[in-house]
């Protein structure tokens, strides 16, 4: 054990001792009780509201701050700024730093009890903003999604690893690679722990997923918000996407029912790419928490190119409406504006209650400065609300910000470019959020809705603005932090300030109120980011209670106009992995018994259907376990994962739903037999041994219509076809979807680093790529980006290295030119000590990454043809075979993936065999057909 992780641990142990004493008598009496703070709002329906009521109206002004945690001190090595949300329970204070380090306190000194560290810290220093805004707590355990999307479990008593698992796992292509990334906590109730993800900057998909808090899925499918890539509203480009669930989500356990908002549609400022409402983007959405399926949802902003999003966790309550009492969800959004529904059926209470002064964001003019207020990171942003249920009111701290918006204005070789050669997109040409508004200066407010009127009833001014979010209590108290780095007490029934402390940093984070032994304490995270006032150079955990000390920290040094710096916060990098599927390749599994081989038999294949908003977008399908002709009851089984809740039936069927809408082999495996029985027996051990791992699949593939196989004159097969959903849709067409950096990656003495991961990113936008980990000879594959939004070639690019706990970069001011919309390969050799790196010289070469819809046959073993184009805009496909196959039966396959193709190509267009898969990923369908071809 490290020598500083036993200083903690035994510290903890030590003050452990300490607390014990102080809190009971010489007599035995009852220790006095404390009241925790469990999850980030609290409780599930995110209220933030606590019971308490020690610190009230009449004695906040003896508050106090009682001590300070820097981070930084502990590790200079942690990334600057805090948005983390404090857990406190049974008596620590669990809170998270933007790079994913976890550390439990002693509540009441702050002492350190222990600290986990994520063993590939260095990648997270390589991201752009990096957020991490708490922790969530189940059962014993703490669940943190970390920067690179993996769910993570951790002993709340010793901060062990329990488990971590790669959400994409579950939720296809929900990596870094894809653009997607994880700035908040999980959610865990309810025997659930739900997951969204951030990332619409980059045209990814928008899901929610949930697991068991043994981190296994909960749920046969994620919830996807919108549809399938280059599909529906989609269908213009891969840079369209959007509807990301970036913020902590709502549990009513009384209901079990899970609500959310979703993003903006992408690009943010470009709806002339994505026409149309863009249905679930911008929307509360309810859904059945134990099962995955929608109830309801409502959009909060039919048409949207200002980037506002619905991302204020919801709230959900008992709130008198007329004089009634009704179960209530509301959420206030990105715009600035309220609205509540009745939560059982999405019915709307009251719409577009105004929560900000100015909401005027008149239609954006290319190349015209167009102003906006809010700006897009104003209004509701993720700053969570509270309910307090004395006086009925709802809560909210609001950015009231501005700023002037230049659509960008394309030239055809510009479109040309954004669409379909790879360039990056957000559709300004002033800057990731526009740029400053001459005159104006950001602040914010605290304001309240009384719930039974729908109207505002008072709000205060903040001079910065607010993104932290309100916590209220009990004794009719209301506590913000806002971006001038004041901790402010106000009356929740008038608005009145009644206290401030200066915290001398930015805030962006909500309070935790908790008591311990029966003292009231509020813990707030002091440091912010580069949104909110300019902050992000603190990471800091303060601790206030009663009769602590009065002296104030020295305000915080402000932006020249604050709130309006413009670094991307919500999704933070794009791509890197290499292009080739995405699941591990296992070979099908029987054994055989007596009886016969034990085997898992699956229904016939499942046409594609076209994505609907109206529905969960999922089908019922069934199956069977076997040994031999003997159905298995008892057995269990589990689908990707998902553990089917139900065991096999009396004649060994099961069923379960698979999403319809994506052509995927949804591999299913026998998982138990303990209990299992045939012809009314318990099966035997070695019949048992046989059957557990046995699987198969439910294969979700395009319809093929108008199949052809004719013989050529030189002998070989020639194959066409027609790709269609149910209804008549074809798939996708083959785009150019990024282009490819390559290289070797040795030490100072020339010999391989395995395990390193090479980092790139754009000068003017925040744009990063993140390379696959080098194998043992160094070699690494990246998705890369080779453009920004200048016209600049060659663009310069900032280029890291990270290897476990240890980052290299280049000197400040130093970049790497690549040839704009080229492939490159990079050689990289790390310094013998130091971080430096001495520049690396790259070599451009031709080619890029396309993505479509590969159509194969495998015979048994997959085919490589001897040439094959890519189905046409109608889904038209052909495949030339060799006359080795002549008279063979053959099974078709379908797969949607990405390939390195070293000259240009499109619809109907020529594919690169070089690249054509040697195997099929267990997730690719096959047996959607199985011709005999002629002889």
């Amino acid at each position: 054990m490290p020598a500083g992780r036993r200083r903690y641990l035994a510290c903890g142990a030590a003050l452990g001792i300490v607390l014990a004493v102080a809190g009971g008598t010489a007599g035995g009496a009852t220790k006095p009780a404390s009241v925790d703070w469990p999850a980030w709002g609290n409780t599930p329906d995110q209220m933030r509201h606590t019971a308490l009521t020690q610190i009230d109206k009449d004695n906040v002004d003896r508050l106090g701050r009682l001590y300070t945690v820097d981070f930084r001190q502990i590790d200079p090595s942690i990334r600057r700024g805090t948005q983390s949300y404090p857990l406190a329970i049974g008596g620590r204070l669990y809170v998270t730093t933007n790079d994913d380090n976890v550390f439990a306190l002693n509540a009441v000194t702050g002492a350190v009890i222990w600290r986990w560290k994520p063993d590939n810290v260095a990648i997270f220093r390589n991201f752009g903003i990096a957020a991490s805004r708490g922790v969530a707590y189940c059962q014993g355990k703490l669940y943190l999604a970390t920067l690179d999307m993996f769910l993570v479990s951790l002993n709340a008593r010793t901060g062990k690893l329990v488990k971590r698992v790669p959400i994409s796992a579950a939720v296809p292509r929900a990596t870094p690679s894809y653009g997607y990334s994880e700035t908040s906590p999980p959610v865990c109730a309810d025997g659930r722990v739900v997951v969204g993800a951030a990332g619409s900057e980059y045209g990814v998909r928008g899901f929610v997923m949930a697991y068991t808090p043994d981190l296994e899925p909960a749920w046969p499918s994620p919830f996807w918000t919108i549809p399938p890539e280059g599909t529906s509203w989609r269908r213009l480009s891969r840079i369209v996407g959007g509807g990301v669930v970036w913020t902590p989500q709502t549990i009513d356990p009384k209901t079990h029912t899970l609500y959310f908002g979703t993003g903006s549609a992408t690009p943010l400022y470009f709806p002339q790419f994505r026409p149309g409402q863009n249905p679930r983007t911008d929307s509360l959405v309810a859904v059945d928490l134990r099962t995955g399926r929608m109830k309801w949802w409502q959009q909060q902003m039919a048409f949207n190119e200002w980037s506002y999003d619905t991302a204020q966790p919801p709230l959900v309550y008992d709130g008198k409406v007329g004089g009634t009492t009704r179960r209530i969800v509301s959420v206030a959004t990105m715009e600035g504006l309220w609205f509540a529904y009745d939560a059982a059926t999405g019915a709307p209470i009251h719409t577009r209650v105004k929560v900000i002064d100015r909401t005027e964001h008149p239609r954006l003019q290319p190349g015209k400065a167009v102003p906006v207020f809010p700006g897009s990171i104003g209004g509701l942003n993720f700053s969570p609300a509270s309910y307090d249920p004395k006086t009925n009111y709802v809560l909210n701290a609001a950015a009231e910000t501005a700023s002037l918006m230049i659509q960008a204005k394309l030239t055809p070789t510009q479109k040309k470019r954004k669409l379909t050669q790879g360039d990056v997109f957000l559709g300004l040409d002033n800057g990731n959020f526009g740029s400053y508004l001459p005159g104006w200066h950001d602040h914010g407010s605290i304001s309240a809705i009384d719930v039974s009127t729908g109207r505002r009833v008072w709000r205060i001014t903040t001079p910065e603005p607010e993104r932290g979010g309100v916590t209220t209590t009990a004794s009719g108290l209301g506590f913000a932090g806002g971006g001038d780095g004041v901790l402010r007490a106000f009356d929740t029934k008038s608005g009145k300030v009644l206290w401030t402390f200066q915290t001398g940093h930015q805030i962006a984070a909500g309070p935790t109120i908790f008591s311990v032994g029966g003292k009231e304490y509020l813990a707030i995270s002091s440091g912010g980011s580069p949104t909110s006032s300019g902050g992000g150079s603190a990471t800091e955990l303060q601790v206030f209670t009663l009769d602590a000390s009065q002296k104030a920290s020295p305000p915080p040094e402000l932006s020249a106009r604050a709130g309006a710096s413009r670094p991307t916060e919500r999704a933070l990098a794009t791509a890197a992995r290499p292009a080739h599927a995405v699941r591990r390749r296992v070979a099908a599994v029987t054994r055989a018994t007596p009886l016969g081989r034990a085997r898992v038999t699956t229904q016939a294949a499942v046409a594609v259907r076209d994505w609907k908003a109206s529905s969960t977008n999922t089908r019922v399908v069934t199956g069977r376990v076997l040994l031999g002709r003997t159905p298995v009851q008892g057995a269990r089984v589990a689908v990707e994962g998902f553990r089917v809740p139900a065991a096999t039936a009396a004649d060994g069927s099961f069923r379960t739903s698979v999403d319809d809408t994506l052509p995927l082999r949804h591999v299913v495996r026998v998982v138990s037999a303990n209990g299992a029985r045939v012809n009314g027996r318990r099966l035997t051990k070695a019949e048992r041994n046989a059957l557990v791992g046995v699987q198969a699949g439910f294969d979700v593939g395009y319809r093929i219509q108008d199949l052809e196989a004719t013989r050529r004159a030189d002998g070989r097969i020639a194959v066409s076809g027609r790709l269609v959903s149910t209804g008549g849709a074809p798939p996708p067409t083959v785009a150019l979807y990024t282009y490819r950096l390559t290289g070797v990656i040795t030490d100072s003495a020339g010999k391989p680093v395995p395990g390193a991961v090479v980092v790139t990113r754009t000068q003017d936008r925040d744009f990063w790529t993140f390379s696959s980990r080098s194998d043992s000879r160094g070699r690494y594959t990246s998705f890369f980006a080779a453009s920004d939004e200048t016209a600049a070639d060659p663009v310069t690019l900032s280029v890291q290295v990270a290897v476990g706990s240890d980052s290299y970069g280049l000197p400040v001011g130093v970049n790497v030119p690549f040839a704009r919309l080229h492939s490159a390969r990079m050689n990289i050799q790390l310094p013998a000590s130091g971080t430096g790196l001495p520049a690396p010289m790259p070599a451009s070469y031709a080619g890029a990454v396309y993505e479509g819809m590969l159509v194969g046959v495998s015979a048994p073993g997959v085919v490589k043809p001897v040439s094959a184009r890519w189905p046409d805009r109608s889904g038209r496909f052909s495949f030339v075979l060799p006359a080795s196959l002549r008279g063979k039966t053959v099974s078709v396959w379908e797969s949607f993936q990405q390939l390195f193709q070293s000259s240009p190509t499109g619809p109907g267009g020529p594919i690169d065999l070089q690249a054509w898969p040697r195997s099929l990923a267990e997730n690719v369908p096959r047996r959607l057909v199985t011709p005999t071809l002629p002889r």
